[in-house]
């Protein structure tokens, strides 16, 4: 995308430059999760701002608008305005902007990786020059495209591994680490490639695994990661149904081909193998039980994939065929664990409910829960299907992401600026008022103080840190640092 950067937003951004308070040299706003539509889940993981300053307001915005030439950027923004308003904008303010060369605003923010309540501003945008307030609230629709999906997608994962942490608590051995229990899935269900892979960035702030290729580069460019050193973004071997299927077409059996993976391809590595191309259970119970033997002789596990049917019900019946074939162990907390060469995979409505459900028949029937491993894919990150079956669609309505602005400077004097909607019955719409103070109590959970006629900037009382100024990134963090700060007390708990 090469549109011009101050072109990015919706049409009435563009002319709130004009109709602001004369004299307002001064705007503070707030960007905040309101209220959850999850009933079990009322905070949201608070992901992606570092990555989006530096992509959008400095990059981006450095080579799409301060670096063109004065003539570019008005003949570019001209075009644009005048289908969209006709002569009912101002150019003035644009391009003396782009004479300033700069973005001239201050961000400051929540560490990323924080579990925000509702109602907590997550981050806190004003303008650093008095010529240019009506930069604040015009960041809002690039911020929001950006920023809300990423904390949806980073809170979904979240959730699948505290789900995670309490089976692997309850029926695995110690050393075992729930963060491998699940994969991102869900490249090809996403709307674009940016979705895919900065929903896999969100995902892999819980799990290690995922099968979305760029998502390493973008975290490791954004992040400051190392993903080869800090084990993060590890894929699989796995065939697919065309490769089922060619191979069946050539060898007119199943079993040539398992034994040819097992033997040939991959002696030394671990694999899945989708095993529902034509008849699912004639391959758990007849195929593999006769390639037992070079099974076992494999120096790696064979992670069967079923990819249609009910999900529980199958996945529970596999591993208990899969046990009486080919035994294993039991754990030092008393669950039965399927020898190391075999395993089983499941890529196909990884629903939080039908993970749940597995988990909680294996245990019931003795299993530990590190007999299966689960692809997550994109149904699951576009739609959350709570406990009793209501479905809720991942929007930014899922958190209630809003950003207001609450307070301004008008000729010298503050001005305290709110909503509260007479017809706002769901009392979701009201707003902040004045300037706010994000601080953690004495039990140290995040409350926002309002009200306040001046910035509250109190390093050692606020929660807020600058991360951006005038074009500058402050305040970089690591991915590992904010992995560590989500998941670092899950042992512990």
């Amino acid at each position: 995308m090469n549109t011009m950067a101050i072109l990015l937003s919706d049409t009435y951004k563009q002319i709130h430059n004009k109709i602001y308070p004369k004299g307002l040299t001064k705007l503070v706003s707030y960007w905040t999760p309101r209220r959850s539509m999850l009933k079990n889940q009322n905070k949201m993981v608070f992901f992606g701002l570092q990555a989006f300053i530096e992509e959008y307001l400095v990059d981006y915005f450095n080579k799409n608008f301060f670096e063109l030439t004065a003539a570019e950027v008005e003949h570019t923004y001209k075009y644009s305005m005048d289908i969209q308003l006709g002569n009912s904008y101002d150019l003035k303010p644009i391009m003396k902007l782009h004479k300033l060369g700069y973005l001239p605003i201050q961000i400051r923010a929540i560490p990323e990786g924080t579990l925000v309540p509702m109602g907590i501003p997550c981050i806190e945008i004003t303008n650093t020059h008095p010529d240019f307030a009506w930069v604040v609230q015009w960041i809002e629709c690039i911020l929001q495209v950006e920023l809300w999906k990423p904390c949806a997608h980073a809170t979904i994962g979240h959730m699948y591994r505290e789900l995670a942490n309490d089976y692997y608590k309850m029926t695995c051995d110690d050393f075992l680490r729930p963060e491998m229990a699940c994969s991102d899935f869900g490249m090809r269900g996403m709307s674009c490639m940016e979705e895919a892979v900065r929903c896999s960035s969100a995902w892999l702030l819980s799990f290690d695994k995922t099968s979305t290729i760029p998502a390493i580069d973008y975290i490791d460019t954004y992040y400051d990661a190392c993903c080869w050193a800090e084990k993060i973004g590890i894929g699989a071997v796995s065939t697919e149904h065309s490769v089922m299927a060619s191979n069946y077409a050539v060898d007119g059996d199943e079993i040539t081909f398992v034994k040819r993976l097992l033997t040939e391809l991959y002696p030394n590595a671990s694999f899945s193998m989708v095993s529902d191309t034509y008849d699912y259970w004639n391959m758990i119970d007849n195929i593999l039980p006769a390639c037992k033997k070079e099974i076992m002789q494999h120096n790696g596990k064979l992670l069967v994939r079923p990819d249609s049917g009910d999900m529980v019900e199958i996945a529970v019946e596999t591993i208990e065929k899969l046990w009486n074939t080919f035994g294993g162990t039991v754990n030092s907390k008393g669950y039965k664990v399927l020898d190391p060469h075999i395993g089983i995979i499941y890529g196909d409505g990884c629903t939080l409910n039908n993970v749940k459900q597995v988990w909680e028949e294996l245990k019931k029937k003795g299993f530990a829960a590190n007999n299966i491993v689960f692809g997550v894919g994109a149904f699951c990150f576009s739609a959350v299907i709570e406990p009793d079956g209501h479905i809720v669609v991942v929007t930014r309505d899922m958190f209630g992401i809003a950003m207001k602005a609450t307070y301004g400077i008008v000729n010298g004097e503050p001005i305290m600026i709110y909503k509260d909607p007479k017809t706002d019955t769901s009392h979701l719409k009201k707003s902040h008022k004045g300037c706010c103070c994000i601080y953690h109590d004495d039990n140290g959970e995040l409350q926002c103080a309002d009200g306040y006629d001046r910035l509250v900037d109190n390093k050692y009382y606020g929660a807020l840190e600058t991360v951006f100024k005038d074009g500058e990134m402050y305040h970089k963090e690591t991915f590992e640092d904010i992995r560590e700060r989500l998941n670092g007390g899950n042992e512990d708990e």
